[in-house]
């Protein structure tokens, strides 16, 4: 009985008493319990007066038509269909609130919690907007300072990208100078979303140099706080592809962030076709016979010292699967190799100085390099 009396010695609200029991009865909200346990305590001394201000809530629960509105002021025009709701509250006042709770049995809830699930109900039915943990947005409620800050989600596009060019990179320099496949799509992407900024994932990379053909690679584009979430995908791909600078993009849809790491660890065997060159005539038997060597045979490459500054320095073993020769002339040979994912290919015909064991080099038993190289196919 003294507890009970002390219970309402602390001058709080009713819902501030009612959560001091959130998690013993879940079938009631904070304020429900509340007036049952003020009902109750009336019913044994005749009389209950509510306090006009609580200490603990200050009456915020009353204050959510302010709350919103400043919300759909921070929001502004952004595009989104679903919302997570977090708050700050002032440590002190959660302090002392975890006191109270501790006394009576540790079976409350916080009023952070409540505030963002109840604040998180009030503006669900009025933007007609969803809850998600994975939101479009969370919006952070600083009741302290009476301020928003939003956290926008960023929003990710799936395709495949080809490139038939020999002097773009994947990805932009350092600088940011210069054009780079991830910028052509990117910048055009910015004006459909007015994002603040993007970042292409690939699934694997090309060199420089190498011309990426056939079905194309796996890409998703990461757009930072996206204004638009939703817009013509066809319209913003035919205008990639027909700016005239050597890339085109296809099979674009919405995607999520869990596929970002999904294409990246993804391994496909990969089709190239080589221009492999030598400085003496090629003798078509000798090379007939080192190709043959690589049929379903495994090499080891050490990271090749072209890339050294930029990757571990690593053994690899990858998986050769065929070396076909298609033309020979002179000192030049067309060759189409077929490779596990992530195999250097000019490392394994020039065999980097013996860091890749074997190379077709070392097979054939004279320097060859390549000339020009092209991926064709990504086995998917």
């Amino acid at each position: 009985m003294d507890d009970f009396i002390n219970l309402f010695s602390h001058n709080l609200c009713i819902r501030c008493t009612g959560r001091i029991f959130a998690n013993i009865d879940t079938g009631m909200t904070d304020y429900q319990r509340g007036t049952m346990l003020a009902f109750a305590y009336k019913s044994f001394y005749g009389t209950y007066n509510a306090p006009d201000t609580c200490w603990l809530c200050n009456g915020i629960f009353n204050e959510f038509d302010k709350y919103f509105n400043m919300v759909k002021d921070a929001i502004g025009t952004k595009e989104y269909t679903t919302f997570l709701i977090g708050s700050k509250f002032d440590p002190a006042t959660l302090l002392e609130e975890e006191k109270i709770q501790n006394k009576y049995g540790n079976n409350g809830e916080s009023i952070k919690k409540e505030f963002n699930r109840e604040f998180g109900k009030y503006f669900s039915s009025i933007s007609g907007k969803e809850f998600s943990k994975d939101a479009d947005i969370v919006i952070e409620i600083n009741t302290i300072y009476d301020n928003v800050n939003l956290i926008i989600r960023p929003l990710y596009i799936y395709g495949t990208y080809k490139k038939e060019r020999r002097d773009i990179p994947q990805t932009r320099w350092i600088n940011g100078s210069g054009d780079s496949i991830e910028s052509l799509i990117g910048e055009k992407l910015l004006k459909f979303t007015g994002g603040k900024n993007y970042k292409l994932h690939g699934s694997g990379r090309e060199d420089v140099d190498v011309m990426m053909l056939g079905n194309g690679r796996e890409f998703i584009m990461e757009v930072d706080e996206p204004e638009v979430r939703n817009f013509p995908v066809k319209e913003f791909m035919e205008e990639v592809n027909n700016s005239g600078n050597g890339i085109s993009i296809s099979n674009l849809e919405f995607t999520g962030k869990k596929r970002v790491k999904e294409i990246k660890e993804a391994t496909y065997d990969k089709i190239y076709r080589a221009v492999v060159e030598c400085n003496t005539p090629i003798n078509e038997n000798t090379l007939l016979m080192a190709v043959n060597t690589f049929r379903n045979f495994t090499i080891s490459q050490r990271t090749p010292t072209r890339v050294i500054g930029n990757r571990s320095d690593l053994i690899r073993k990858k998986e050769i699967k065929y070396i076909n020769i298609e033309d020979i002339h002179d000192k030049e040979a067309v060759v189409k190799i077929r490779s596990q994912s992530g195999t250097y290919i000019k490392e394994l015909i020039n065999g980097d100085g013996g860091r890749t064991t074997p190379s077709l080099s070392s097979v054939y038993g004279y320097e060859l390099k390549v000339k020009c190289l092209d991926v064709l196919k990504i086995e998917r």
